[in-house]
C-alpha cells in the first residue's frame, strides 16, 4: 500500500519529531533547573564573598583604629619626652648655674664643706673651680683656709669646669664630686616626674 504525504508526515511527527520535542523540553527543563541550582550555589557565594569581606574590612578597621591610637598616643609620648629633654635640663641648668656663678654664694659652700671636713679627716682635698673666677678665689682661699685647712688643701682652676666646683680627695685619682653640672643632672633627674605629672599629664 503506497504511504501519501500525510502518512509519511504523521510518522515524521510520531517517529522523529515528538520525540525530539520531549527530549528538547526534557533539556530545556533539566537545563533549567540546573540554571537555577547554579544561580542560586553563586548568589550563596556571592553573599559569603560578601560577608567574609565586610568581616574582614571591620577586623582591618579596628586593627587600624587600634594603630592609629597607638601611634598618636606614642607620638605624645614622644613630644612630651622631648619636650622634658628641651625644657627641664634646660631651665635647671640656667638657675642652678646663675646660683653657683654667684662667688658669694659659692664662698660660703665652700667655706662650710671645708670646715665640716676637716674636723674629722686627714685626707688632703682637691678643688677644682672655673678658671674665670681664678682672681677672685685665689686671695680668698689664701684668706681663709691659710690657717684652718693648711696643706691638706690644693685648689686649681680649669677651664674645663662651667661652673660651680669639684671637690675630691687629693689622693692623685682625681675623682670629684660634681658640685655644678652634676646638681644639673641630679635636679633635673627630680624635677623631671613634676614636671610630666603637672605640665605634660596623659588623660587615661
Amino acid at each position: 500500500m503506497a504511504m501519501t504525504l500525510g502518512d509519511i508526515t504523521q510518522e515524521l511527527n510520531e517517529k522523529v519529531l515528538a520525540p525530539a520535542k520531549a527530549e528538547a523540553a526534557e533539556l530545556v527543563a533539566s537545563a533549567t533547573k540546573e540554571a537555577a541550582s547554579i544561580l542560586e550555589q553563586a548568589k550563596a557565594e556571592a553573599l559569603k564573598i560578601r560577608q567574609d569581606a565586610k568581616s574582614e574590612a571591620d577586623r582591618i578597621n579596628a586593627q587600624m583604629q587600634v594603630e592609629m591610637e597607638t601611634a598618636a598616643r606614642n607620638f605624645i609620648i614622644m613630644v612630651h619626652e622631648r619636650l622634658e629633654a628641651t625644657v627641664v635640663p634646660s631651665v635647671v641648668h640656667t638657675e642652678i648655674k646663675a646660683t653657683l656663678c654667684n662667688t658669694d654664694f659659692l664662698k660660703n659652700v665652700i667655706e662650710k664643706l671645708l670646715v665640716e671636713f676637716a674636723k674629722g679627716h686627714q685626707t688632703s682635698l682637691d678643688i677644682l673651680l672655673p678658671n674665670e673666677i681664678r682672681e677672685e678665689m685665689t686671695e680668698w682661699f689664701l684668706a681663709k683656709f691659710r690657717e684652718k685647712m693648711g696643706s691638706k688643701l690644693t685648689v686649681h682652676f680649669s677651664d674645663k669646669v662651667e661652673f660651680g666646683f669639684h671637690l675630691g680627695a687629693g689622693d692623685g685619682k682625681k675623682a670629684y664630686f660634681n658640685f655644678g653640672t652634676g646638681l644639673v643632672e641630679a635636679f633635673s633627674a627630680f624635677c623631671s616626674p613634676r614636671f610630666r605629672e603637672y605640665f605634660l599629664k596623659i588623660e587615661e
